[in-house]
């Protein structure tokens, strides 16, 4: 190290004399062929091969060498490539390239540069006028340092690595590059003259990076260029003056210019920033311009057409000197601005369709995810985007057009349908529902009807949980289910022949029990809680009926039967009963209930004189009634 600074300060202070003397000379054999370039870095070269290798950890030395106080600079004719192994982290400004554009190059023969994921930074005019013909960049690599690659003349393609970020100043300027310049999507800073072949076709731009002026300057083989919204322009630094920024002056070939959205404009010399504007000379010099297209209302800020020829200071932002067409949108804040700069005549406008709302809802459907939806409705959306996209893509559709294609596309992200709910669980849970819920509680039985009713068929898979909840609500009720608790009814019987006595237990579904009695006592058990009408017959008597409410427990029931005839009930057949048949018959004392039904012998459903006649008879003994 001791021996760099000594080389250092001696060629700073050398120009004071007239005599000057070589310090690298004595202090680096021309034979090294290894040594220190970094703290932690060192540098190693095979002379079978030319491969200069650089290794080690960090950076290396990062104040400013010129280019022939490097160790290795003695090799410089026999370096044809350069290796940078994992571990360093940058790349010296004036490592193999000289700040001096009027010297020849430092390494001719290098034709080769391999770089590892490690390397962050390379310094300005590091590889500057190197015989470079090709160069493996790594993904590691954030920024490339002003004229880093200027003049490698040798060099016909690049490939950018996709974690690049900032490119200096006239990082490439006068390189042969041809074809397509892609720039990398993370790419936010493009320094001034950076990019000034004159044999690229194409040069992909992105939104929010700002554009060094003369960044694309004498590019004559570019035809279209695409100017995104939210560039950042700032001033060209000419000398010791801040100029316009110039972006794509002088690109004679260019021939159409389209322009989705104005930028940052940095005015030089404390003219502070215009919004939604476009740079100053952006595209002067550019005199084969037929078609400028602008996709944007908002555009506030251009540079006026001022002629130098007719006594005006400045070429403005576009050349017109070509009359090309402009493309805008009518009653536009970008019309104003174009017509107010002197650009607009009544020959050289054609209004287009505002697209910008259309592109937007093209847009907004790229990330949706329809997997959910019916095939029909996605169906309908796809149908509708793809209608959106030839809208745009046709520069004569009208507005007209546009709006309705906006409609299309938010109708049928509205008329997105999801498919039905899983029912699946819902039915299993309806199928162990009992085919008669009457033999349970009441309360129990209506929870699991209320379940049943509850559910609603019109569910879509959002609402799969609200469906699932049915099931499972079905599923709680049925097996909360309780049986109705079962009782008895026991009593005595009075009736004439004890011993030919029946009892039937019914209820509106009809006979549930039916049994005999003996001794006149009976027992009906097991019955579940509810209303019944309990009948007692007997052979010659008037059936007779009692309705009765069994809960849970016993229900004790006295009855009595009477002969037909025997309508006082006093076991036999009397001149008494004649007189209580035939005051009912001729309506002197109504009879009604079971007297009633014992008066009606003849047992049409009526009590008359016939049927007073008839228990007349059997009480005289004249003809019995059975």
């Amino acid at each position: 190290m001791l021996k760099k600074l000594l080389a250092i300060v001696t060629a700073a202070s050398i120009a004071v004399g007239t005599c000057a003397f070589s310090v690298f000379a004595e202090d680096t054999p021309a034979a090294a062929t290894s040594g220190k370039c970094g703290e932690e870095v060192t540098w190693s070269f095979d002379e079978s091969t030319g491969v200069l290798t650089i290794s080690g950890t960090g950076d290396m030395y990062t104040s400013y060498t010129p280019v022939d106080q490097w160790e290795y600079y003695p090799l410089r004719e026999s370096v044809k490539e350069v290796v940078v192994e994992e571990g360093v982290t940058s790349i010296a400004s004036s490592a193999f390239g000289q700040r001096e554009y009027s010297q020849p190059s430092a390494y001719p023969n290098l034709s080769k540069l391999s770089l590892p994921s490690s390397v962050k930074s390379i310094g300005s005019f590091a590889f500057e006028k190197a015989g470079l013909t090709s160069i493996e960049f790594s993904e590691g690599l954030e920024s490339i340092g002003e004229d880093a690659f200027s003049y490698t003349t040798k060099l016909t393609s690049i490939d950018l690595p996709e974690g690049l970020k900032t490119i200096g100043p006239s990082a490439f300027t006068n390189s042969s590059l041809t074809g397509d310049l892609i720039l990398p999507q993370s790419l936010n800073d493009i320094g001034q003259d950076s990019f000034q072949f004159t044999d690229i076709t194409s040069v992909n731009l992105h939104e929010g990076m700002s554009l060094g002026g003369c960044a694309f300057a004498y590019c004559n083989s570019l035809k279209e260029v695409i100017i995104p919204k939210n560039l950042i322009y700032p001033g060209r630094r000419e000398i010791n003056m801040v100029r316009s920024n110039k972006a794509f002056i002088e690109c004679k070939g260019l021939e159409r210019v389209t322009i989705l959205g104005g930028g940052t404009v940095k005015i030089p010399l404390g003219g502070g920033d215009k919004e939604n504007g476009l740079a100053r000379e952006m595209f002067r010099g550019c005199s084969s311009l037929k078609e400028i297209i602008i996709k944007a209302d908002d555009i506030s800020y251009v540079e006026a057409y001022d002629i130098k020829s007719a006594g005006g200071d400045i070429l403005g932002t576009f050349d017109i000197t070509n009359n090309p067409i402009f493309y805008i949108y009518k009653g536009s804040t970008t019309e104003s601005t174009l017509i107010n700069a002197g650009y607009l005549t009544n020959t050289n406008v054609v209004y287009i369709a505002n697209k910008s709302v259309l592109e937007e809802a093209v847009k907004s459907t790229e990330d949706m995810n329809v997997s959910q939806y019916t095939t029909e409705s996605v169906d309908a959306l796809n149908k509708a985007i793809e209608d959106g996209k030839s809208v745009i893509e046709d520069e004569g559709a009208s507005q007209e057009k546009a709006d309705n294609a906006v409609k299309a596309i938010k109708d049928a992200i509205d008329g997105l349908k999801y498919p039905p709910a899983d029912y699946t669980a819902v039915d299993e849970a309806i199928a162990k529902v009992p085919d008669d819920l009457s033999i349970y509680t009441n309360e129990t039985a209506k929870a699991v009807t209320a379940a049943v009713e509850a559910v609603d068929r019109t569910k879509d898979i959002t609402e799969q949980e609200i469906v699932d909840r049915y099931a499972k609500a079905i599923e709680d009720a049925v097996a909360a289910l309780e049986l109705k608790p079962l009782g008895s009814v026991s009593g005595t019987v009075k009736a004439p022949e004890a011993n030919n006595i029946t009892v039937e237990v019914s209820t509106d579904g009809g006979v549930v029990y039916t049994t005999g009695v003996a001794n006149g006592e009976f027992t009906i058990p097991e019955l579940e809680s509810g209303d019944y009408e309990i009948t007692f017959t007997a052979e010659n008597c008037a059936s007779r009926s009692y309705n009765i409410t069994v809960e849970d427990g016993n229900v004790e029931l006295s009855a009595e039967i009477h002969l037909y005839g025997d309508i006082n009930g006093d076991g036999k057949i009397t001149t008494t009963d004649v007189g209580l048949a035939n005051a009912h018959a001729k309506g002197i004392k109504t009879l009604d209930g079971y007297e009633l039904t014992v008066s009606d012998v003849s047992k049409d459903g009526k009590v008359t004189t016939a049927d007073a006649g008839a228990i007349n008879s059997h009480a005289q003994g004249v003809r019995t009634l059975w």
